[in-house]
């Protein structure tokens, strides 16, 4: 499989780059399917329009024009049951409309989010290396909102709008032909003036998308490093920054509001204005006896001002809509980037199922960068027997860790090859790789939940005495015994409550209890006390004797009696060899020992003087 960098998951654009009936066929895929609701939606809708035309006429042509004030006591009484009859029928089919429109604009955020979320657990570490946790879940949950929100409170009103409007204009066409065409001089205004705000409401809705998400990631960001916050005591400059933020999101959605505060009056004025043209011309018809007897002339009259109050209000909601459709269409965008997103690690057409493993790794002149231009490891080769355990060795930076991601195919190299048992790992299904692997990374991550759903997080069928035995083999049963539940005390988010170095053990209970055929500890007791550090250094010792292990260590004294060291510097391996093999050799592996377990003075020579290349 080739490398494929890049880098097109944004966040600043404020313009959007899909059109707008393309998202919208995607969109119109998550409610489709619900027929049956549909349907009743249908029903609800053709039944309002219909009761929505009759009310005006039976309020003007008749309770008004032919029982009041030709004094008819016993035809209003009929008629008012009649109309009280017709205006339970519009509630029966609102409330219909309304819990079935609920039910779908639901169903379709519970889809949508579920994809969504399914969606980040396909995709590669590198996708995450980029984006920004702030804006994703601003992506899953203020912009599903939004098109929630377009849902609910409008689409389907645009079916409704439309009919009534029709249902409306064919009504006042049977009453009065030159009226009805009066009446739709003022459309064409309308429709101009949409038209005109369109490109205005599009920018305006996009950047306020763009703002919120902002503001979301400066939260997370907050919450998530609330602790080097206080620390470094920040916390004026947090703030200062997240204001920043919000007051950018205030900004653009101020802007919206301006945008949305020049439409609204605009339509109002055009209502107004047709409505005046309706008063001053059918009085005039009225004058001159065009409209009948007095009685049709005053009926007819209440009821096309009704109807116009009535014809202007699906237009105005037709135009509020398309206010808030920019606003969704700007979320589906950025919601769709997300889902359409490829995950850079794939397996292959022709991936096979990994067979158990035995524990030979394999790296063949691997070349491999975050950014291809600026390579993390060059052409560097290594094989580790099965069985075999390993550390590797280095300043920060080398590219150790590079490495350990490397082999669990989280990234996937330029060029060369890694093997494991002679699979080349890009031909291998990656769950069938990765499930026979334990991994502890330097910074411990625990889950809310009991300590003993923690350690079982890796294998979900194991027996809580199987959980009880892996937290004995690494040392930590005894502090788990002392919390107030035992194993199943609930811990914090991210472990809270406990020290480090008791996440970091039950991290490595949770990796032992897979009893993985290759066991990765990245960094496994950087953030451990000594006496805990011990406990691990215990464990380790039979730990290894059954399975290929790596070691990532800068405390050096926790890899004295692996079978083999790894020097690596600069992307490359510079050193092989036992601890009293490097130490007689004298280069980097001895100068890091040198500066853990003597005094400072001691070991200040330039990295040349001892023969250690520089980078």
């Amino acid at each position: 499989m080739g490398w494929h960098y890049h880098i097109h998951f944004e966040m600043g654009d404020t313009e959007r780059r899909t059109p707008s009936r393309v998202l919208i066929a995607r969109l119109l895929r998550y409610f489709l399917p619900h027929k049956g609701p549909l349907a009743l939606i249908l029903i609800s809708i053709v039944a309002m329009s219909i009761t929505g035309v009759l009310i005006p006429y039976m309020l003007g042509r008749e309770i008004i024009s032919r029982y009041i004030l030709k004094g008819d006591l016993a035809g209003l009484q009929m008629m008012s049951l009649a109309f009280i009859g017709v205006m339970l029928i519009e509630w029966a089919a609102n409330a219909a409309r309304t819990y079935c429109v609920g039910k779908i604009g639901q169903s379709m955020l519970l889809k949508m989010r579920s994809e969504l979320f399914s969606q980040l657990q396909r995709l590669s570490f590198s996708f995450f290396d980029r984006a920004k946790s702030g804006d994703v879940i601003s992506r899953v949950t203020n912009d599903t909102d939004s098109i929630g929100e377009v849902f609910t409170s409008g689409a389907v009103s645009v079916i409704s709008d439309v009919l009534s409007i029709a249902l409306v204009i064919f009504v006042m066409f049977t009453i009065n032909i030159q009226l009805t065409l009066v009446s739709l001089l003022v459309v064409p205004l309308i429709i101009m003036v949409a038209w005109l705000f369109n490109s205005k409401f599009r920018e305006a809705y996009m950047m306020t998308r763009t703002r919120i998400s902002k503001v979301t990631s400066k939260l997370e960001q907050s919450l998530a490093g609330i602790r080097e916050i206080k620390s470094f005591t920040r916390e004026p400059e947090v703030i200062a920054e997240f204001r920043e933020a919000n007051l950018q999101d205030f900004q653009a959605n101020l802007q919206a509001t301006k945008v949305w505060g020049m439409f609204f009056p605009t339509i109002q004025m055009i209502q107004a204005i047709g409505s005046s043209v309706i008063m001053l011309y059918g009085g005039w018809l009225a004058f001159n006896g065009a409209l009948g007897s007095l009685e049709d002339s005053i009926g007819i009259l209440i009821t096309f001002l009704i109807y116009v109050s009535r014809f202007f209000r699906p237009i105005f909601d037709l135009t509020n809509f398309y206010n808030t459709v920019q606003s969704a269409l700007a979320a589906a965008e950025r919601i769709f980037e997300l889902i359409d997103e490829e995950p850079e690690i794939v397996d292959s057409e022709d991936a096979v199922e990994m067979p158990p493993i035995r524990g030979e790794i394999l790296f063949e002149n691997v070349t491999f960068g975050y950014d291809p231009q600026h390579p993390v490891l060059t052409n560097i080769s290594f094989r580790i027997k099965p069985k075999e355990t390993v550390a590797l060795v280095g300043p920060t930076g080398a590219g150790k860790s590079t490495i350990i991601k490397l082999i669990s195919r989280f990234y996937e190299p330029q060029s060369g090859t890694i093997r494991i048992d002679g699979y080349d790992i890009r031909r291998v299904k990656q769950k069938s790789l990765r499930r026979q692997m334990g991994i502890v990374l330097q910074e411990p991550f625990l889950f809310t939940g009991t300590v003993m759903d923690n350690i079982r997080y890796g294998k979900p069928e194991a027996t809580d005495d199987e959980v009880i035995k892996a937290a004995k083999i690494v040392g930590a049963h005894e502090f788990i015994s002392r919390l107030p539940e035992g194993y199943h005390t609930k811990i914090g988010e991210r472990g809270a409550g406990l020290s480090v170095g008791q996440k970091q053990l039950i991290s490595f209970a949770r990796a032992l209890l897979r009893n993985p055929s290759i066991l990765i500890l990245d960094e496994a007791t950087s953030s451990v006390d000594p006496y805990t550090d011990l406990l691990i250094r215990r464990a380790m010792r039979r730990l290894f004797r059954d399975r290929t292990s790596i070691v990532i260590a800068h405390r050096l004294s926790t890899v004295r009696e692996v079978d083999r060291i790894l020097v690596v510097d600069d992307g490359r391996i510079i050193e092989e060899g036992t601890h009293e093999e490097l130490i007689r050799r004298g280069g980097l592996y001895k100068h890091l020992y040198e500066m853990q377990f003597k005094e400072p003075e001691t070991v200040i020579p330039a990295r040349s003087e001892v023969g250690i290349p520089g980078g």
